[in-house]
């Protein structure tokens, strides 16, 4: 998500470099929206085809904090184009909201999971913590980038032997919470990779529907690999662009928003991830427990509609694959 982000290299627009922002071309400051290169492999996005164009054609202004289009689905939903990479493959927007106006819609808006019952969470939060467990225990630092109300965190500890979480959430209002996940394990919840001690040597990292979120997602990939103990595992779980259901929606297909400035395939995601100094050990399909009634409310919101008969659909569980992926890699 760009509210974790610590700078804008290779990013138009972008000042990595400790410029004045005084002494900038005034127009680039006062856009809303900055030019981007392929974020995996640097490829120039003057190359690349539109494949997925959004049916809603909105004009941003400066000074739009576009909080109407950033959480939940509606029926026709706004997002920027999304180019297919000629080097890579992968697919992105070649042109994406300025820092400052993503970081203020992350700052304080409700948690991911919102909605969902929290036992159904932790079923599909615990089969993440399992992939990772499949490979070696959960012990040592633990990092987890974008937790929301910190359901793998917890049950990382529940199920190892953490000796330290560190959380980065820019949602500010889940701090508190996050704070006293873990009372008998040192815990830091800070807002920014940025505030990430750089002398840390983290030994379990879990990034879940984060990357695809990232304005530059190498970047900070590289990033956090420095923080990282040779042979400490990454876990990565993203929507499949690739996926049958993506397929047969079209752009219909709900991680088509204004949230994603990329996308990934199994393809796409092993090679960034390789391309940061890690090797990807498994990739594999995920499957996701919701209540009926949320699953219900989630496809009807998406064709435009909220009867009021839907209070009543159960709220008996359901397990369904819905086209994500998740991906075990070893730091070398």
């Amino acid at each position: 998500m760009t509210g974790y982000n610590h700078h804008a290299e290779g990013q138009t627009g972008g000042n990595d470099r400790g410029e004045d922002d005084s002494v900038r071309d005034p127009a680039e400051l006062s856009s809303p929206v900055v030019p981007r290169d392929c974020p995996s492999c640097r490829s120039p996005s003057i190359h690349h085809r539109i494949e997925v164009r959004s049916k809603v054609d909105l004009e941003i202004n400066p000074g739009d904090v576009l909080d109407e289009y950033w959480g939940g689905f509606r029926r026709d939903d706004f997002f920027f184009d999304y180019v297919r990479c000629g080097s890579c493959g992968l697919l992105y927007n070649s042109e994406y909201l300025r820092d400052d106006l993503i970081a203020h819609a992350y700052s304080d808006m409700e948690d991911n999971t919102s909605g969902v019952p929290q036992h159904l969470l932790r079923k599909t939060q615990g089969r993440y913590v399992t992939a990772m467990e499949n490979i070696a225990p959960m012990d040592g630092v633990y990092l987890e980038i974008g937790p929301d109300i910190g359901l793998a965190a917890k049950l990382a500890v529940e199920r190892g032997s953490i000796s330290k979480l560190v959380l980065v959430e820019p949602n500010r209002a889940t701090h508190n919470a996050l704070s006293l996940l873990a009372p008998t394990v040192d815990t830091v919840v800070l807002e920014s990779i940025d505030e990430v001690d750089r002398g840390i040597q983290v030994d379990r990292l879990f990034l879940v529907h984060v990357l695809d979120h990232l304005a530059n997602p190498r970047d900070d990939l590289v990033d956090l690999r420095k923080r990282m103990a040779a042979g400490g595992l990454l876990a990565v779980v993203v929507h499949n662009e690739a996926s049958f259901l993506r397929r047969v929606l079209g752009r219909r297909w709900p991680p088509f928003r204004l949230q994603h400035p990329q996308l990934f395939s199994r393809r796409t995601l092993t090679t960034l991830i390789e391309s940061c100094d890690f090797k990807v050990l498994k990739v594999r399909s995920t499957f996701n427990t919701f209540s009926a009634r949320h699953l219900f409310a989630t496809g009807l919101s998406m064709v435009g509609l909220e009867p009021r008969w839907l209070s009543r659909v159960p709220e008996f569980a359901l397990t369904v694959p819905l086209g994500n992926i998740i991906a075990i890699a070893e730091a070398t």
